[in-house]
Parts: structure tokens; sequence; C-alpha cells
């Protein structure tokens, strides 16, 4: 079905003639034609009815002649046009009528669009304009009058849209934020009569009477506009709170009391969209009472009260931490490996180096009598100069050098009937290979720079001789060397979290460690220095988990540190996802044991109150922050004020319906939903939307809604 303007009247066409072609319509409007009255005071009494059956008769007749063959009616310039359904509905209303609705200007951009609409559907259909140009504004005519309402919504959207810039550039001359009462009013009263004043000449062609009346109406308007705006600017903003509220608690599946106080906690926490990526960042552990302070004041609130709200919380709480150190070492062996245990690590090593004895043998077997006449003299030199601890341990190594006979060397002298062997220096490779394994013990426990250097320039020179004397013994040596270099890192590995001097700094630590993993002296291939050093730090973090896995606040301090050294040390050694893993570990869990102390401190605290209140009658007020401070000191009144601020909470939990109303508060607040949050967020939207702005919308439309012409 179609409707047709056809001589101011409207006529409704059957799908037959939506069937015809353009040509075979237009006979059928002329035939339409014919059978309609010369205006509108001349149709007969059937009225509309009558005008249908008409139309009908008239579409019969074109039909008619279309199948008898008759001539095809004329398409020429007299033929008559027909234009698809003029009415362009309620929403093409709404969108032509906003360019007639902007002040002052309106006629002339309402004839511009619609101008400029008919170029471009003359460009596309290759009719001419002014032919175009009539056939819109018929349509816009035709659904003007169809949908006034639409037509009325239009012309608001234009007025405001066209007021709100200058409201914008220049405030102070419609009278927004200016102080003095009178110059608020007569600003925007000015402003107003002088906005319709000249709208209402522009439309009436220049009439003054009508001026003058649209300059009237203007003003009163606009000297309503600072007392009506912000009544309007309130009123808007309570129902569209009212509308989100009412959605938010349906998505939560709670009642409306409920939702709104979740919303109120939710939005004094400062929570917004970013609240998804904070949730996340918590894990499955997480909980929306974990998100800020004021959401899990309420969640001590509910365990200060009994029932199942209260059941629902503290079961929660206990359940997480049940399992935190299950998560916390968790997540350490899945990222740093199982902790080892670096006394068994340290005998491991000493075991290999003991192994490595038979390759000594077999490179003494091969080895030469070794000169330590050069030695023994550059000792006694030094000996000679040196004074107090140097002196000392020097002394102690040139008696090593000096070889006493054994019984068999004297049993065998006497043998030989030769007088017994006196003291010489050493000339077997294998005791000065035991020599230098004694100075070496000697560099473990010798104190003093002074005595260490002299020990380490006595060492070289036995080395020196050892190197020159025995074949392969430097090949061992690499291997040995290794280890000992291995043992050094596991302690040092354990000083790398440690905040004393002892500890590296990142910088030292990260050279260390890329210099520890080439090969020393003769060695082949990588060193294994790197690897002891994480298994120390591993082993280190598995130490202080041990002591302080149930002060969760204290193991993330520990761990982390006060600055970024830590990071930077763990970085270094495992990689920085592995740290940052690790390090999000210990804030979530540090996250989850501030909640679980606020949530059981002061619901006990607020318990206790109410218990007090019951007993006696007399308010919870009466030990105060005063009186906490005297028994606790300073710590005792800072907790004291935050059991005051949740007694304030339970109080309001108090008003809630039901005992089903706080087991959904408790159920939502322990929840690890992110839907939540999309309904928090939609409860507080209309929160976020300020009522200047609003405001400023209704002043705009008072200011330029006098009724149009």
């Amino acid at each position: 079905m179609a409707t047709l303007n056809i001589q101011g009247q409207k006529v409704t066409v059957d799908d037959a003639f939506l069937s015809m072609t353009p040509d075979q319509q237009n006979a059928a409007v002329d035939e339409i034609s014919k059978s309609l009255p010369t205006s509108a005071a001349a149709a007969p009494s059937g009225g509309a009815a009558e005008a249908d059956v008409r139309a009908k008769i008239g579409i019969a007749r074109a039909q008619s002649l279309m199948a008898g063959g008759s001539p095809q009616p004329g398409s020429g310039h007299n033929a008559p046009t027909f234009v698809p359904n003029p009415d362009m509905g309620a929403t093409g209303t709404f969108l032509t009528s906003t360019g007639e609705g902007v002040p002052i200007v309106g006629p002339y951009v309402d004839k511009g669009l619609t101008a400029a609409a008919a170029v471009i559907g003359s460009a596309l259909t290759g009719d001419p304009y002014s032919q175009v140009n009539d056939e819109m504004t018929r349509m816009n005519e035709v659904s003007r009058e169809a949908h006034p309402v639409a037509r009325t919504l239009g012309n608001a959207t234009g007025a405001a849209a066209g007021t709100l810039p200058a409201m914008m550039a220049a405030p102070e001359a419609f009278g927004v934020g200016v102080a003095s009462l009178p110059l608020r009013f007569g600003a925007s009263a000015l402003s107003g009569a002088a906005i319709n004043g000249a709208d209402a000449a522009v439309r009436s062609g220049g009439d003054a009477w009508e001026a003058e009346k649209g300059a009237l109406i203007g003003g009163g308007l606009g000297l309503a506009a600072p007392v009506i705006g912000p009544l309007v600017g309130k009123g808007v903003k309570a129902i569209a709170d009212g509308w989100n509220l009412r959605g938010a608690a349906k998505s939560l599946g709670v009642d409306k009391v409920t939702a709104a106080l979740l919303a109120k906690a939710f939005g004094r926490d400062g929570l917004d969209a970013g609240a998804h990526a904070d949730l996340a960042k918590l894990g499955p552990s997480g909980m929306v009472m974990d998100l800020g302070e004021n959401l899990r004041s309420q969640a001590a609130g509910l365990a200060a009260l009994p029932g199942e709200g209260k059941a629902i919380v503290k079961g929660a709480i206990d359940t997480r931490d049940a399992g935190a150190n299950a998560r916390i070492r968790g997540t350490l062996d899945q990222e740093l490996g199982p902790a080892p245990v670096p006394s068994q690590i340290t005998t491991g090593i000493e075991t290999n180096q003991r192994a490595l004895s038979p390759e000594y043998r077999d490179a003494l077997q091969n080895a030469g009598p070794v000169d330590t006449l050069p030695i023994a003299r550059y000792l006694d030199q030094d000996i000679q100069n040196l004074r107090g601890e140097p002196q000392r341990v020097l002394q102690r190594v040139r008696a090593m050098l000096d070889h006493a006979p054994t019984p068999q060397e004297i049993a065998q002298a006497r043998a030989l009937g030769q007088p017994p062997p006196g003291t010489s220096l050493v000339s077997d490779a294998g005791e000065l290979l035991n020599t230098r394994h004694a100075i070496d013990d000697m560099l473990q426990t010798t104190q003093g720079s002074n005595a260490v250097n002299a020990l380490t320039t006595a060492r070289q020179a036995v080395d020196d001789e050892l190197r020159a004397s025995v074949p392969g013994i430097k090949e061992v040596d690499a291997k040995y060397s290794e280890l000992a270099r291995q043992r050094e890192s596991v302690q040092r590995g354990q000083t790398v979290l440690a905040s004393g001097r002892e500890a590296p700094r990142p910088t030292e630590l990260a050279n260390e460690f890329q210099q520890s993993a080439l090969p020393q002296g003769m060695q082949i291939g990588p060193s294994a220095v790197p690897v002891r050093l994480r298994e120390g730090a591993r082993a280190e973090i598995e130490r202080i988990v041990g002591t302080k896995a149930n002060d969760r606040v204290a193991l993330q301090q520990i761990i982390k540190g006060e600055g970024d050294w830590n990071r930077d040390r763990l970085t270094t050694l495992f990689g920085a996802d592995r740290a940052s893993r690790i390090f999000d570990l210990l804030d979530r869990e540090r996250a989850f044991a501030e909640t679980t102390n606020q949530v059981s401190r002061n619901s006990y605290t607020a318990a206790r109150q109410a218990a007090q209140k019951e007993l006696t009658g007399a308010g919870g007020d009466g030990f105060g922050i005063p009186q906490a401070y005297m028994a606790g000191g300073t710590m005792g009144a800072v907790r004291a004020a935050g059991y005051k601020g949740v007694g304030a909470v339970v109080d309001a939990l108090s008003g809630l319906k039901s005992e089903a109303s706080r087991a959904a508060l408790a159920r939502t607040l322990t929840s690890n939903d992110s839907a939540v949050i999309d309904a928090l967020l939609k409860a507080n939207a209309g929160s976020r939307l300020p009522a200047s702005q609003i405001d400023n919308v209704a002043r705009a439309l008072l200011l330029s809604s006098a009724p149009r012409r």
C-alpha cells in the first residue's frame, strides 16, 4: 500500500498500482484525477474511503487501456509526475527538521539543505533541478504535516545545537557562571529576547508585531532559564541515575538498594573502565572487593553482621588465604624452577673436585723434578723486607718449600754407609702441588689486603713452576678452577637480593653475569657459573618464602625491595618476563593480604562494638579515638578511626531489605566476574554526566525555543 497526494487529497493505492511501470502509474494518476472533486470542499461525504474506491477505479481503467493496446501515456513535460511515498516517516522528518529549528537562520538553513539535496538528486536522476527541488519541498511539507512530534523534536534539537556554541563562546552573555543574581537573570533575559525576537522577525518576513511578540516570549523564557535549567539538569540526572541503577541491579541479580550501595562504593574508590584490567591482573583468585578501599569496607561490614552474607565473605577470604602458599610456591617453581638447597650444591661441587685427583696423579707421573730454588730466594728476600701479617704468611709458605728427610730416606742412607740427609728444598712435583693447595686454603682465611697480595704472588710463583714441570696439569687445573668458581657463585647468588653493602649493584651484577659465562684459562666451552648464580638466588628466594610466607606484605617488601634494584637484578638472572610475573605475584598476594587484614580486623571490632551496644544499651562510641590512643598509642588511634568508618558501613548494610540482599551483596563482592564491573560502570554512568552540561542544554532550549511562526 502507498499514499498519494493528488489535488490536495490523500489517496491510498494498492499493490497493483505499485507494480505498474512509471508511464502506467502516470496514466492511473490521470484517471484518479478525473474522478476526484476539484477541491477538498467538493469531496463527497464518503471522504477518504470513497476516494480510495475512485483510485482503484482509475487504476483499473489504466490497466484496461494498457491491455487494449491503446496509445501509451505521454511522458513529456506536461505528464503528471509520480513521487513514490512522499512521506519520509518520523525519522526522516526529525532529521530534516533540525536545520529548520536553528534560531534566526533556520529558514535559510532548511532551504539550503533542500537545495543541496536537490542538486545531488538531479545529478543522479537526470531530472531538472527545479523539478527535483519542488518534489523534495513537497516531501518535507507532507512529512512534517504527518509527523508533528518528530518535527517539534527536530526543531528543538536544531535550536539547542545552534545556541550551545554561542553559550560556550560567551557564557557571561547568557548569564552562565555569573555570580551576581540580578546580572545572571538580566543577561539571560536579554539574550533570550534578542535571539527569539530576531528569529521571529526572520520567519515572519520582517513583521514588527511578530518580532516584538517573539522578543517578549524569549525574554520571559530567558528570565526563567537560570531557575528552570538547574532543575531540569537535576531531574534528568536523577532519571538517568535511576534508569542506569535499575539496569545494573537486574544485571547483578540484586535489588536497587544493594546496587546503589555497590555503585556508591565503586564510585568513591575512583574506579572506571580500567577496573577490568585491575581485576584481570589479580588473576582467578582476585575478587571485586580487592579493587578499592570502600568495597573492602563493605565486605568488612558484611563480615561483622551475622548471617549468610558473613559466611560467604569469610568463606571466600579463608579459602583464598589457605591457598596462598601453594599459589606462591607454584608460581615460583613454574617461573624459576624448583628451589635447590645450597649445601647440597656445594657438596656436589666438592665431590667433583675430589674426583679430579686421579687426573692430577696421571699428570704427576709424567712430571720431572721441580726447581724451587728461585721461589725460595724470592720468599727469603720478601720475608726480610715485610713486617706483620704479610711476613708471617710468607714464612709459613717458605717453610712448606723445605723438604725434611723421610724415614725411608734416612734408612737408605744408613744402608749405604752415608750420613743421614739433611733438610733440602722440595724437588717433587707432588709436594709442590700440595704447597699450592695449602696456599689456596690460606687465601680463604687470610685478612688484610697486604697479606692477601703477598700470598697471591707466592701462589703465582708456585703455579708457574708447576706449569713448566708438569705437562697437562693446567688442563686439570682449569676443571678444578671452574668448580671452585661455581661454588663461589652459589654463595654470590644468595646475596643478590640483600640490601647491605655486600649486595651487588644492578650494573655490577649484569657485567658479572655476562663475564661469568666466558671460559677461563684453558677451559673449553661456556662456564656453568651463571647457572650457579641463578641457583643461589632461587635458593635465597625460597628461604625468604619459607620464613615469611604467612606475612605476604613482608614477603613482598623483602623480595621486591623499596626501589627498582631487585627487579633489575632478577631481570638479569631470569629475564624480564619471568621477573615481571614474579613481582605481579607478590603484588597480588600483598593485595589479598591487605583485604584479609581489613575485612577480618575491622569486622571483628565492629562486631564487638555491636555486641557492646546490644548488651549495655549504650552506643559503641564510648571507647573512641582518644581512649584508643591511650591504650595502643598511634596505631591504636589509627585502627579506631578505621573501625568507626566500618561501623558506618555496618549501619548502612543494616538498612538492606533482607538477609537475601546481604547475601547477594556478599556474592557480588567476592565475585571474579568482570560483568560486575560492567554493571557498576553502567550504574554510575549517570553520575559521571555533569549536571552543568544538562543545565546548559536546558538553558539553550529555553533561550531559543519561543513558538515558531
